[in-house]
Order: structure tokens, then sequence, then C-alpha cells
């Protein structure tokens, strides 16, 4: 695809062989490589090139024929690419790459009509990775002996070819090195007994057969198919998006039996169990993936898919499992028992499906498990069974984000750390320092949330607490309470209250001791609460604050002594502010302060900001945009703005 883009790029920008004048190769240094960049330039040859260059580009051009003669002997070559020529095919002549022999690197994609000769790769032993994609290759590619001297070979790239079947030569045997072979968008339709003969003893990182044509529809694979996995170990095995059914998927994994695979993927099969419209077709059941019970299967990925319905044992055939992954179906229903048998389980992804309530029994066949993470982002949520969560002591993320909740779930997770309920419908937080003690992140942001006051009280059960994330809610009151701050020795670390309206509670005079005891805050956002000013005394105690952002608020002015508490302050943020005037003095205090915004203010050009030129020219600080992006708005009709520096020279005598 991203090939095709280039070509479309080129068409676009008018680029006609027939028109355009052949240009020069431009030698360029990277780090320690000399790279020759020839590409899109219209050669039928090669052109004279830096004998000590190790990169060597020529896509895009007009190569028809490559053979022995066609390169000069560069010994220092490394990398070689010829992708995507545009004269219509390319013809690899015997030997051709024989004076580059040291390449590691060679990209001949995109030349969708190329023709190798059998000895067309000879001598490059040192090759690691080789480009054949979108070729319009067949299976006499893998059959005919093309790679028995690149002994070195690591990555082997056949994707959208037209290989009908997989069955490499003898020659394969030699290419121990051999780790990753993608096969993404071919014809194969079936992979059985002696096929992968050549490849025992490998073990493969990759192996990418998605979007194939493996279907196994007859039962007779059932009998008469032995596994083409035998003494062959595969890290990662991708067979999404193939023209499979349940009953043709169990069909092929118990062709695969006993092969040992790490990673499975099984990615936009969306024939593959019973979702709405296909309520015709076969679910998925405890036989589904039973061939796959002694494959020690650690990561399953069935995302994209059009699931609906967990029925009981589904996953059962894979007991090793450490993750599944589920995101993007259209589950709506899991029924009891469904996750029974992964006693292993660490992660499980059931974000972005259709989930309108998480009943007791969905997850009650993990209570016995090693459950870490559990993901239900972006269903539809809206509420959850008492004890629904219950007996998950293992959990430690759970994220509920983009969800319909109107309260925080209930439970008891003991080792829960990293709670997200962002994008709800939550009014307050009661009950969640029952939910967990050891709470160390915790997003509530875009919710309802209303009482600053009644937020802090419940946040005193969580003494851990480290990252609190309050943004985008619609906090404008402060209840009284006689607890009328966080605890002492909190261990917040990073507080976010930007998008509230904060200005209401302040300029009636409550919360201004809501951060008093956060004495080890370092970061604390307060952009964009319509704040008009700052009350006295509110910093006292963040002592170790480095970074405020008081960015998108209506100050129009900042009094003296707002930051003399702030001694650790090293970043602050103004910008966005109608500031009229700014004095020094405010900012003196700001000792460790390093970095300033101040863009987009409204200072108004008037002489007595002489003590602030002289500061900004004087101090170290760093200002955003630079000391002279630091502009005065002039006070007459039309307000036309003017860098602060030259409006004190122009019109302020010293």
């Amino acid at each position: 695809m991203l090939r095709h883009l280039w070509l479309l790029a080129l068409w676009l920008l008018g680029s006609s062989p027939a028109l355009a004048e052949v240009q020069s190769c431009h030698a360029s240094r990277v780090q320690s490589s000399v790279v020759s960049s020839c590409q899109a330039q219209h050669h039928e040859m090669l052109p004279e090139i830096d004998p000590s260059t190790d990169i060597l580009l020529l896509n895009f051009n007009l190569f028809s024929n490559i053979s022995a003669s066609s390169f000069p002997r560069l010994e220092r070559l490394r990398k070689l690419s010829l992708g995507c020529q545009l004269g219509g095919s390319l013809s690899i002549g015997e030997r051709a790459f024989e004076k580059v022999a040291n390449i590691t690197f060679l990209d001949l994609g995109g030349n969708r009509k190329l023709s190798l000769q059998p000895t067309a790769l000879a001598g490059l032993r040192q090759l690691e990775v080789l480009l054949l994609d979108a070729n319009g290759l067949d299976e006499t590619v893998l059959e005919g002996g093309y790679f028995q001297d690149l002994v070195s070979l690591k990555r082997l790239d056949l994707t959208g070819n037209q290989i009908k079947r997989l069955r490499p030569d003898a020659s394969f045997q030699g290419l121990k090195l051999l780790a990753v072979l993608q096969l993404r968008l071919n014809r194969i339709k079936t992979i059985c007994g002696e096929d992968l003969t050549h490849l025992g003893g490998r073990h493969l990182s990759l192996l990418d057969l998605s979007s194939n044509l493996l279907s196994y529809r007859d039962p007779w694979y059932n009998h008469s198919c032995p596994s083409p996995f035998r003494n062959i170990t595969v890290e990662t095995l991708d067979v999404s998006s193939n023209p499979w059914d349940v009953g043709s998927a169990e069909r092929f994994f118990k062709v695969m039996a006993g092969a040992q695979i790490r990673d499975l993927k099984l990615q936009h099969s969306g024939a593959i169990g019973r979702g709405f419209g296909f309520n015709n077709l076969r679910g998925l059941s405890a036989s589904t993936f039973s061939g796959l019970s002694q494959s020690r299967v650690l990561s399953f990925d069935m995302s994209h898919g059009f699931l609906s319905k967990l029925g009981p044992l589904v996953f059962s055939g894979l007991p090793e499992l450490r993750a599944l992954r589920l995101a993007a179906n259209q589950i709506h229903e899991i029924r009891g028992e469904a996750f029974a048998g992964l006693q292993h389980l660490w992660t499980l992804d059931l974000s972005h499906n259709l989930l309108g309530e998480l009943n007791t029994e969905a997850l009650q066949s993990l209570r016995s498990s090693l459950l870490l993470h559990l993901n239900l982002k972006s269903n539809h949520i809206g509420a959850i069974q008492h004890n629904a969560l219950e007996g998950l002591r293992t959990l430690r993320t759970l994220n509920l984000q983009d969800n319909a909740l109107s309260r925080v779930p209930s439970g008891r997770l003991p080792a829960l750390e990293h709670l997200l309920l962002g994008q709800n419908r939550i009014k307050d937080t009661w009950g969640i320092g029952k939910l967990s003690t050891n709470l160390t992140f915790l997003d509530l942001s875009s919710n309802r949330m209303q009482d600053l006051r009644g937020l802090w009280n419940e946040l005193r059960g969580i003494p851990a607490l480290q990252f609190l994330n309050l943004s985008h809610n619609q906090i404008s009151r402060c209840s009284e309470h006689q607890d009328r701050a966080m605890p002492r020795h909190s261990q917040l670390r990073v507080l976010d209250l930007s998008e509230n309206s904060l200005n209401i509670i302040w300029n009636a005079g409550g919360c201004v001791d809501v951060f008093h005891h956060l004495d080890r805050l370092t970061f604390l956002n307060l952009s964009r609460n319509n704040l008009q000013t700052l009350p006295e005394g509110l910093f006292q105690g963040l002592v170790s604050l480095q970074a405020l952002d008081l960015s998108g608020n209506l100050m129009a002015m900042l009094p003296d002594g707002v930051f003399q508490d702030l001694r650790s302050l090293q970043m602050l943020g103004l910008q966005g502010n109608p500031l009229v005037t700014l004095s020094p003095s405010v900012l003196q205090p700001l000792q460790a302060l390093a970095f300033l915004n101040l863009q987009e203010v409204s200072l108004l050009c008037h002489c007595s900001l002489w003590d602030l030129e002289d500061w900004l020219h004087s101090t170290n600080v760093t200002l955003s945009g630079g000391k002279e992006g630091v502009t005065c708005l002039v006070p007459t009709p039309p307000f036309p703005g003017m860098p602060l520096l030259f409006f004190i020279q122009s019109s302020c005598v010293q």
C-alpha cells in the first residue's frame, strides 16, 4: 500500500518519465553512513556513485534490467533499494549483485512484474533482509532454489504476491538464521503434512499468513492432514483475515495440534463466531480452540471481529494463556464460565465492545486466576452489578474509560493500583476507598464532579495516591466538612484540575486550603478555570512543586507574593491570560524558575513595563517563543501589537 501511495504522489506531482530531466545522485552523510539518493530521477542505468557509499537508494526510476555489469564494485555498500521501478517490468539477471556482495539489505519490492533468474541472488552471503513484496511472484520463488546462497538471511518478505502453496524447497535447510517469513496477501489455501519439512528445526519469530485463502472447510482435513509444524516453533503466527468460519478454524487448529506457538493473531475474522446479523453461523464453543491445548499459546489476539456472545469454556483450549485480546468486536453478553480454564491469564482486553452491564457471573471464572490488567474501555457499561469485580485479588489495572457509569464500581480489589474512570457520568467518588486503598493512579476526567471538598474527603482514604486527573469536570462547589484538606504526608505528585470552574469556589472564599498538605506535589494544572485572581496563600505548602500551569484563564494581573511559597518551581505557564501588566517582583521569589510561557498575553504597552523588559533580558529563564517574542498592545485603536523591547527603546526615556 505504501509503495502505491508513493507512485500516486509522483503522478500527482507531474513526474513524467518522458518529459523529466535525469538528475544526478545526491550523497549525504547520516551519522556514520554515506547515503546516495538517486530516487525518482528517471535513471535507466546506474549513474556515477560515490565509492564510499553505504546506502544506495534507487527507488522510482526506470531500470528494466539488472545484470552483473550494472554496478561498479562498491565494497562499502550495505543497503541497496531498487523498489517500484516505473518502467513496467524489471528483470534480474544471473549473479546480478556480485559486485555489491557485502550488502545486508536488498529491496526489490513493488516491481509488479519482476523476473528473477535462478542465480540472480547468488553470492549474497551477507544478506540479512530481502524484500520481494508486491512483485507478482508465484510459488516457484519458494521452490526454485533462488535463496540457496543467502546463509545470513533473517527476514524474507513475500507480501502481496501470487503464491498459492507454501512448500519451501531444500535450499531453506541452509537458511539457519531465517526468523521472519512474511506471506501476507497471497493465495495460499492450505498448509499440510510435509509442506514445511525444509523449515524443520527452525524457530521463527514471525510467520505471517494473514489475508490468504486458508479455509479448511472440508472435514477431510481432520483426519488426512498431518501437522505441518512438526519440529518448528513460532514466536508469532498471524492467520488474520482468512476466509474462515468456526468449523474451518477448528479444523485448522486441530491440524496444528502440538505446534509450539507463543503469540497467535486471528484479527479481522468476521465469520468466526455468531454476531449481529449472522445468527445462522455456528458460535464459538469449547472445541473451537481445543487443537491448541498442547501448543502453549501465551497471547491470543482475536480483536476487530464480529463476536457478540461468549459462551462457557470457549477459551479452555488455551490453558497457558497470559494475554487475551477481544477488543473491537460486538460482544454484548458474557456467560458464566466464559473464561474458565485461564488460570494463568494476566491481561484481558474487552475494550470497544457493546457491553451494557457487567454482571456477577461474567468474570467469576477469573477469580482464581492471576489477572493483572482488565480493559473495559469504550463499551456502553452503565451498571456494574454488586460484587461483579469481587475476587479479582491480583488485579492492578482497571480501565473503565468512556462508558456510562454514574458511580464508582463497588467491590474490593486489594491489589488495584491504576483505575481509569474518565469519560463517564460519575458525580462523586463515594466508595472509592473501599474499592482499593492502594491506588497510585486515578483518572476521573470528563465526568460530572462538582464538590471539590467532597472529593478531597473521599480521597483521604487512599494514602498511596500519586496521580490524580480531575480535568473536564463541573467542579464549582466547596461543601463544608470538618476535614478541610488532604491528609498530611500525602503522596500526591501530579494533580490536574484543568477545565473546571474553580473561579466560582475561590471567588466565594472556599477551599483556599485545598493544596496545603500536598508537600510532595510536583505538577499542578489549573488551566482554563476562568480564574480572574488567585487567593492569598493558595500555594502555601507546595514546597516540591516544579511545574504550574495557569494558562487560558482570565487574570489581568498577578498580585505580589502569590508565588512566594514556590521555591522549587521550574516551569510556569501564563500563556493565554489577558495580563495587562506584570511586575518582575511577582516572579522574583521563583528562584528555581527555568521556563516561562508568556505567549498570547495582553500586556498593554506602557513605560511601567521597563522593569519587566530589564528582567527578561537579565534573567537566565528560558521564554517560550524567545525573549524577543514578548509583545505588548498599543492602547490606541486599532490596538496593534509590537515587541516589548522595541516599544521600551523607542517610546520610554531611560
